[in-house]
């Protein structure tokens, strides 16, 4: 039998009659309270609504003397307004992600490879006096039958080093943070990292300017920001094979869907290691390990 929920029935039918500033003020209300039951979490401050009306036409200056809280909710709201058209430029251009500034698509990519820079980012504001936005077309993710933990299963592991992008190959092993805990999901092309963990380790900076995307897994949002980084795997003779990888590192790691299957998860590693390494890798079912060969 189906639970009736009145008075939420009744808000949620006039969502549909409210303008974009009425919907920017229920967003600005519900993260407020998102925000105060999850106690100490830093939750996404949204823009006041005069700004809200048209992102694309925010002046450069007034965005760089935004609040970092109130600049990655504008990137956030960004998605959800101009999510049709962000697809539809997606598509034309065949593009993994788009650079925009005034509304227009000024750059665009078929892999994060070329994803713009802080320093692209600053110069391009800088040129057309407007706030740039990247977009990008979501990372796939797809969680085998392996992730169901449960009676008896298991999920494939590749653990790996971490250091910061310019850290020198011979010292990952002295300066590298080390995850045990890598689930491998050959489904995604990304590798998944925790934000917080990689910026308390100071493997990443802040940047001046950032932008933070939004992307759903299992029906729950997670934002996360495209860095580089470089990545190691040691082999089965303690030899370590590492290159400079473009990941995406998650906010809020802990509290986001990546984790539901697997709480202890400390990273999801997707396909890219395995091609821009490169490594040779055997899954073993049967003693239910990854044996990592050399190159």
């Amino acid at each position: 039998m189906e639970t009736l929920h009145p008075p939420l029935d009744q808000f949620l039918d006039t969502l549909d009659t409210l303008s974009s500033e009425e919907l920017d003020r229920v967003e600005k209300r519900v993260a407020a309270v998102r925000e105060k039951k999850n106690g100490n979490a830093r939750a996404l401050t949204l823009p006041p609504a005069p700004v809200a009306s048209d992102f694309f036409a925010i002046s450069f200056n007034e965005y760089l003397a935004m609040p970092q809280a109130e600049r990655e909710a504008i990137d956030i709201l960004a998605y959800k307004r101009y999510s049709n058209w962000i697809e539809q430029e997606l598509n034309r251009h065949d593009a993994r992600w788009i650079l925009v500034c005034g509304g227009k698509v000024i750059e665009s990519g078929p892999t994060l490879r070329s994803y713009p820079r802080s320093q692209k980012l600053q110069a391009v504001g800088e040129q057309y006096g407007l706030t740039p936005f990247v977009f990008l077309r979501g990372p796939m993710i797809e969680e085998s039958i392996w992730t169901v933990l449960p009676y008896n299963d298991s999920y494939p592991s590749l653990p790996i080093t971490v250091a910061a992008e310019h850290e020198n190959p011979l010292n990952l092993k002295a300066k590298g943070l080390v995850l045990e805990d890598a689930d491998l999901d050959t489904g995604s092309t990304n590798v998944m990292l925790d934000y917080e963990q990689l910026l308390e380790n100071g493997i990443i900076t802040d940047q001046v300017i950032e932008k933070l995307h939004v992307h759903s897994h299992l029906n729950r949002e997670f934002y996360y920001y495209s860095r580089w980084i470089r990545i190691g795997v040691t082999t089965e003779t303690d030899e370590i094979i590492s290159g400079v990888i473009e990941v995406l590192c998650v906010r809020d790691w802990k509290k986001s869907p990546l984790r539901l299957v697997n709480k202890s998860r400390q990273a999801l590693v997707g396909r890219k290691p395995l091609y821009e390494l490169p490594l040779r890798i055997v899954l073993d079912g049967r003693k239910r390990t990854t044996q990592i060969l050399g190159q």
